[in-house]
């Protein structure tokens, strides 16, 4: 069984992790609460993990300094609940999943040059898979 969750962020810039990203996370955090209100997100097993697709939206001003792995970290860390979380507010962490982002499988990321900063923001989809995939040996 697999299940699609999308979290949507617009009108603010993403921050990439060591950047100052608190206010970034927040809204973030925001955003996945309210998804996780809607949606009754059923609890994992040892066998679930996930697969994510990120497409960062920029403006040109924000999008040339900032690398990919940096603008998805923040993301992993606050919608899954993080082992060794790196930030004081707990709140930021864990946001739609109780688990650990040692579940996801997949990861793919995009950043698109959006005209204006109003338009920046992440769109986010998270599929569930409930059993892993196990890739044979070559």
């Amino acid at each position: 069984m697999q299940e699609e969750i999308l979290v949507h962020v617009r009108g603010m810039a993403p921050i990439p992790w060591g950047g100052g990203e608190e206010t970034w996370r927040r809204k973030l955090a925001h955003e996945a609460r309210l998804v996780r209100v809607k949606k009754v997100i059923q609890g994992s097993s040892a066998s679930t993990h996930f697969s994510v697709d990120i497409v960062f939206f920029m403006a040109q001003s924000h999008v040339e300094r900032a690398d990919l792995d940096n603008l998805a970290k923040p993301i992993l860390d606050t919608l899954f609940r993080s082992r060794n979380p790196q930030v004081k507010d707990l709140s930021l962490t864990g946001a739609l999943f109780d688990v650990d982002d040692d579940r996801v499988f997949k990861l793919t990321l995009e950043k698109r040059l959006v005209p204006v900063s109003t338009e920046e923001g992440v769109e986010i989809s998270i599929t569930i898979h409930e059993e892993r995939t196990v890739i044979p040996e070559l």
